[in-house]
């Protein structure tokens, strides 16, 4: 064996038996080696490398029928810190490697803020969160828009243009000493949804994220699928309508058009005849106005879902975002509808669609990157 294939099996066994220690702690190193399958030595040595590290302590003593009591291994209470860039908003939490919240920050900002006050906003939850808690492994970050990932830089952020163009990398770098995680928010969603939320333990699902636009992220194979160019989930300009609603990328008819949080709101108050600023001021009272208007954005994003459901064939989808939170009794039989009139039978007989129940910060997610790096290998295992 040569030291390179050495090297990735040192770093898979690494992972299975911190993924052991977070899944079944506190546990016994001899119900690690039965859960991995790794032998003794490898163990102790990893163990022994673990404590070294303060990474892991030992808890206490498991009694047994017969022979010496287990030792009982834990985590430490080491902390990774998520931040989300969102339109509105810089939220920040502190995990531990269990996915517990420690703790958690927020900065409200103006929608189209400039990149000056965005970022002053960012360093000021940065510091705020280190002074709660010391930092391990390091800073995940998420943001809207698509990310030039091999360049490290802002390509194209509608819903915070002050952001175009930005390297992220050196621009959070230059405050930011921990190892520097980003990704697009979607993204991050369905990383939350896989480590935290309904995603555990599914191997195919997607989330859909409708707010200010519409994203999706999809968990293929328990893998984060970013595509060829690391562009895949733009699931918001699927067009839904030939020469529909004009959408701001500058195409007509995409799914963004009907279901951004912006045009609905439009909709529901002239059908209303009121003024609301969010799905969360709509009371009881004038939801049968809107009753028609709530279950046709539900088909059509149904009928969205359907070209999704055709391509990936995943076995569940999460809807998050304000408006499915607020109508979800409304919208959920039109969306599986919509799905049903469009897709293939064989596509979506077995798919689930549920609402996310994580809320609305991103931040968790952005965390999760770091746990990813921490208890998986690219390519080679997952969790």
């Amino acid at each position: 064996m040569d030291l390179r294939n050495h090297s990735l099996i040192k770093k898979i066994n690494r992972a299975k038996i911190l993924n052991t220690i977070r899944l079944d702690s506190p546990i016994a190193r001899s119900h690690i080696a039965q859960k991995t399958g790794l032998d003794k030595k490898t163990m102790t040595n990893f163990v022994s490398e673990f404590l070294k590290e303060g990474l892991i302590d030992e808890f206490g003593k498991q009694e047994q029928v017969m022979g010496r009591p287990f030792t009982m291994l834990r985590f430490r209470k080491k902390l990774v810190m998520g931040i989300d860039i969102a339109p509105d908003s810089i939220r920040g939490v502190l995990m531990d490697l269990y996915g517990k919240e420690h703790a958690a920050h927020e900065i409200q900002h103006p929608l189209y803020a400039d990149r000056k006050k965005i970022l002053n906003s960012v360093k000021s939850i940065y510091a705020a969160l280190k002074k709660a808690g010391e930092i391990y492994h390091g800073v995940g970050i998420s943001m809207p828009g698509i990310l030039d990932m091999a360049r490290g830089s802002v390509r194209d952020s509608v819903n915070m243009p002050s952001l175009n163009g930005m390297n992220f990398m050196e621009t959070f770098s230059s405050f930011i000493s921990e190892r520097l995680f980003v990704e697009e928010t979607s993204r991050c969603k369905a990383l939350a949804e896989k480590w935290l939320g309904a995603g555990r333990g599914c191997n195919d699902f997607v989330i859909i994220d409708i707010g200010i636009g519409i994203g999706s992220g999809i968990i293929s194979d328990r893998c984060l699928y970013k595509g060829a160019g690391q562009y895949a989930g733009e699931i918001g300009h699927v067009v839904i309508e030939k020469n529909g609603d004009t959408c701001r990328c500058g195409h007509k008819g995409c799914l963004e058009a009907y279901l951004s949080e912006k045009s609905l709101l439009a909709k529901f108050c002239k059908a209303a005849g009121r003024q609301f600023n969010s799905f969360e001021e709509i009371d009881d009272a004038s939801v049968p106005l809107l009753s028609e208007l709530i279950k046709d954005s539900g088909y059509r994003l149904g009928n969205g879902i359907a070209a999704l459901v055709n391509i990936i064939n995943p076995t569940l989808i999460i809807l998050n975002g304000p408006i499915i939170s607020r109508f979800s009794d409304l919208m959920l039989p039109e969306i599986n509808q919509g799905m049903k009139d469009n897709a293939l039978k064989e596509c979506y007989s077995n798919i689930r669609i549920i609402v996310s129940e994580l809320g609305k910060s991103t931040a968790p997610g952005a965390a999760s990157l770091v746990l990813s790096d921490i208890f998986e290998v690219p390519g080679y295992y997952y969790v």
